[in-house]
């Protein structure tokens, strides 16, 4: 990288910026719905979480004084204005638009009065691509929020920047791999005619499920999202029945967040996966933190509401936990979570015995998930390894026990 070793020696940090502060980013649509016209000055302007997959790993552009990238979308197509602005650019400057135009698709307009008249078109004609499986309104107000399921490729490689944006580590799936399955969130909005906007969406993959196999290590992934040669059947075609269906990547755009839409979002998909025969488990690929909490808690409230963990005591019968994983198809660990959970919501830890029975149950799940590394310790340090994880454990469902 020579061009930037030169930079970093020769510019001070005014030629230097934050490629995250850099980018900004907005989802317009018409703000009146009887004349169409769009208001500068109402639209929200989000920056993004990351941008190393784009500017490399210190996220950061050389070369330019007061430089802004921006990145606007039709809310409901996905059309998008790209324009990029500097006050001063120095010889020797990273190309910010090259960049850029790896990430997006070629169709992208550069005229912003061509782009608004997009944007009216959109509120006119745009309309969701795909199967509906669900809708939801929030609040009783008037704004309805759909989910479909579409098979689409045009509007995918405008939607799939976002990842790369609000996703820690994410990276594009192969479109050509037809057993990629996507469901997109809209919002609706009635009023003299139906404006759709994007909300979030979701990649999921259709693995076949070997049955006797044993279940899935969903924390451990292959290398470019592909299933090992073993799972791959009809040579690419559509896997008919027997499928563990693999949740990717899952996001929800941020001018949506923080209202409750994952939660919503995570449920059709779920509801959907159990109404679906040929589905018999769900599994998520590097699940974050934050979709790990909004599967925790949506997965043992539907639980609770079917009656699934009442009266269950520690160490909860192996035949018990199998039949309560097959029913609800959710995968060994998640299972695991679940229960365990729930018996620590209803535990009396001022009973010993209650409570040691509890612990040895968590710890030999924990042994087991992480055994190959628990086996080159001591004895002693392994206890304490065990010890140590499983307080972080409980704190962190205690964390979710008070959201329920």
């Amino acid at each position: 990288m020579e061009g930037i070793s030169t930079l970093e020696n020769c510019f001070d940090t005014d030629w230097v910026c934050s490629s995250n502060e850099a980018v900004k980013i907005r989802f317009v649509r018409p703000l009146s719905e009887t004349d169409n016209e769009h208001d500068e000055t109402k639209v929200k302007e989000f920056t993004p979480e990351f941008t190393y997959p784009i500017f490399g790993d210190k996220e950061q552009i050389f070369g330019y004084k007061n430089l802004s990238i921006k990145l606007y979308y039709a809310s409901g197509s996905l059309t998008t204005y790209f324009d990029v602005t500097y006050d001063k650019k120095a010889p020797l400057a990273d190309n910010a638009v090259e960049r850029i135009k790896e990430f997006i698709p070629n169709d992208f307009i550069t005229n912003y009065d061509t782009f608004l008249q997009t944007i009216k078109s959109d509120s006119e004609n745009f309309r969701p691509m795909g199967e509906k499986f669900s809708e939801y309104r929030l609040n009783d107000d008037d704004d309805r929020e759909t989910f479909v399921t579409p098979r689409f490729k045009e509007f995918h490689r405008r939607l799939q920047i976002f990842v790369l944006f609000y996703i820690e580590a994410g990276s594009y799936i192969d479109e050509d791999d037809d057993k990629w399955e996507i469901a997109l969130m809209h919002k609706k909005t009635v009023g003299d005619s139906k404006v759709y906007s994007i909300v979030g969406y979701c990649t999921m993959y259709m693995y076949y499920f070997l049955t006797g196999a044993g279940n899935s290590n969903e924390n451990h992934t292959n290398a470019h999202n592909k299933p090992p040669l073993h799972l791959s059947i009809n040579q690419g075609g559509q896997i008919r029945d027997n499928i563990r269906v693999r949740i990717s990547q899952f996001l929800i755009l941020p001018h949506y967040q923080r209202e409750g839409h994952g939660n919503k979002f995570y449920q059709a998909l779920y509801q959907s996966f159990l109404a679906d025969p040929r589905i018999k488990e769900i599994t998520v690929e590097d699940s974050s933190d934050r979709f790990q909490e909004i599967r925790d808690k949506n997965d043992i409230r539907f639980l609770r509401e079917n009656r699934a963990l009442e009266d269950l005591k520690a160490p909860v019968d192996k035949n018990v936990f199998n039949e309560l994983q097959k029913k609800y198809k959710l995968n060994k660990r998640q299972m695991a979570r679940c229960i365990e959970i729930e018996l620590l919501r209803n535990l009396n830890k001022t009973d010993p015995v209650a409570y040691k029975a509890y612990r040895l149950q968590v710890k030999q799940r924990l042994y087991l998930w992480n055994e190959d590394i628990l086996r080159q310790l001591d004895r002693a340090e392994r206890i304490q390894k065990l010890e140590e994880t499983f307080k972080g454990l409980e704190e962190d469902y205690y964390s979710i026990i008070l959201q329920l």
